[in-house]
């Protein structure tokens, strides 16, 4: 055993760093030697993840686990995605137990994921249906991704927004805020008091559209913001679990990340947003007269056109856009406009909500969702094809400069500087509208291939959602001093992109 000790630290980083997570966690306790080679194979950020579309809940987990957990890490988060009909709760015990209780993990349903085998580098996308649906397939709807993060440089918290249980019941916008800001003062110093990043998961029972308008005109424009605003969400946290619920809601969970400037760090990890939209208004903008709301999920609308006396002939109108929209298939949505008061007495704020349409009967319409009133000014919108992809190539053109090659010096060589200070992008995660995928584009690598075909090889997972939200950081003080609405976009049919980078700092 004496000679396997006194083995050269180049062979001992060869065989620890292939080993998987459990192993290696150990290995790193056996002496201060190992401990400081497991160090330094662990000094740069890492994204690990795992898939099993197995039927039965504890070896789906087991075999996704298996697979995230296949090479050395340090889970730091965890974030699993869970198809419609398996048990979230159970799933989310079961993960838990195997990763640790001080690891941050939100697990949340999912409408589909879709991922890039480890190994081949292909695309794999599963699709699971509403999820009202009726289930013709036991393994149809079963299914579980877990992504696992280790990201030196940061550090990471859970905050709650909560609303208050008695009437009127309110969002406690200002006390999320606030308790976003002391979580990063604490661990960044006053540099900055809001975060490097907010991964956002929100209620299935809360419109959180005018709650995410004003926490974007608060928090920082530097602060990148994405996330799944609709949905079920399971989180075990001092934060989440100290919660009383006599009292209080949680309308949404913010998974914060905020940069650590009281440790000595190595690395400096950027997150880079890209937001590709694929809707185009079209028809006249309406004017709401009346709602009726039907069980709780779907409105009919009664409504004229803009400036008319007449109400419209809804069905007529909307056989009339479909003549001129040149995709099939295609969806079709009302953007409706909004304006909300903050509590603290600010400004108004405008945003626009979209709903689905799903049905017409002569006079009237319907849509998906409820919260329009009358008095409402709308526009149609459709999606298209060509918008959705040249909105893709932009996002592929912007992340294009993360993997070109920095200057090279009159000889050809590369600079030590700039190979020093060259981002390596090391994980991404995409939110993706449940509309999109291989069932609109008739194929998988439209809405991944800003990613996909910029970092092949580099490990990134994307989920299918109801409301994907993303707001981008400011680009420029022009684009600053021109945007008086918010920035968060809360379009239909749109796909979020993450990509998180590192650069040496020492």
């Amino acid at each position: 055993m004496s000679n396997f000790y006194s083995v050269s630290d180049d062979i001992l980083t060869n065989i620890i760093s292939r080993l998987p997570a459990k192993p290696f966690a150990a290995a790193a306790c056996v002496n201060h030697l190992w401990n400081k080679v497991s160090d330094r194979i662990l000094s740069r950020p890492r994204l690990t993840s795992g898939f099993s579309l197995a039927g039965s809940p504890e070896i789906a987990v087991d075999e996704a686990l298996e697979m995230a957990l296949s090479k050395p890490i340090r889970p730091h988060f965890a974030i699993a995605f869970v198809g419609l009909h398996f048990p979230i709760e159970e799933i989310h015990n079961r993960i838990a137990s195997k990763i640790g209780a001080n690891t941050i993990l939100i697990t949340t349903a999912s409408l589909g994921t879709i991922d890039a085998d480890s190994i081949t580098n292909e695309l794999e996308e599963m699709k699971w249906e509403d999820e009202d649906a009726v289930i013709t397939d036991d393994e149809m709807y079963l299914g579980v991704t877990v992504v696992i993060g280790f990201v030196p440089g940061l550090k990471i918290n859970v905050i709650p927004l909560l609303r208050t249980n008695t009437e009127p019941q309110v969002p406690m916008v200002d006390e999320f805020i606030s308790d976003v800001r002391d979580f990063t003062v604490l661990v960044a110093g006053n540099t900055n008091p809001d975060p490097v990043g907010i991964m956002l998961f929100g209620d299935h029972c809360r419109n959180l559209r005018p709650i995410l308008a004003e926490i974007d005109a608060k928090i920082s424009r530097e602060t990148v913001m994405i996330g799944d605003a609709h949905n079920y969400f399971v989180c075990t946290n001092a934060e989440v679990d100290n919660i009383d619920t006599s009292l209080y809601t949680v309308d949404a969970v913010a998974l914060v990340f905020a940069r650590d400037n009281l440790n000595n760090n190595e690395v400096e990890i950027k997150f880079h947003v890209g937001i590709s939209s694929g809707i185009i208004p079209i028809g006249p903008k309406i004017e709401i007269l009346d709602v009726l709301v039907h069980e709780g999920k779907t409105t009919w609308l009664f409504a004229r056109t803009q400036g008319a006396v007449w109400p419209l002939d809804a069905y007529n109108l909307i056989l009339s856009l479909h003549s001129l929209i040149v995709d099939k298939p295609y969806f079709l949505y009302i953007g409706v406009t909004k304006e909300t008061e903050p509590l603290d007495g600010g400004p108004s704020i405008k945003y626009t909500e979209f709903f689905e349409v799903i049905g017409t009967q002569q006079i009237m319409f319907s849509v998906a969702g409820t919260g329009i009133n009358p008095g409402d000014i709308c526009m149609f919108y459709h999606s298209d094809m060509d918008s959705a992809m040249a909105s893709s190539n932009d996002i592929y053109n912007r992340f294009h400069h993360l993997v070109e090659p920095p200057p090279r010096g009159a000889y050809g060589q590369l600079a030590s500087s700039s190979r020093a200070n060259r981002e390596e992008v090391f994980g991404g995660f995409m939110f993706a509208s449940s509309n999109r995928g291989d069932k609109y584009f008739g194929n998988s690598i439209t809405d991944c291939m800003p990613f996909y075909e910029n970092f092949p090889g580099v490990p990134f997972t994307g989920t299918f959602c109801f409301e994907p939200i993303g707001r981008s950081p400011v680009l420029d003080e022009e684009e600053e001093l021109q945007s008086d609405e918010n920035r968060f976009n809360m379009q239909a049919f749109n796909t979020i992109h993450l990509v998180m980078s590192y650069k040496k700092t020492a």
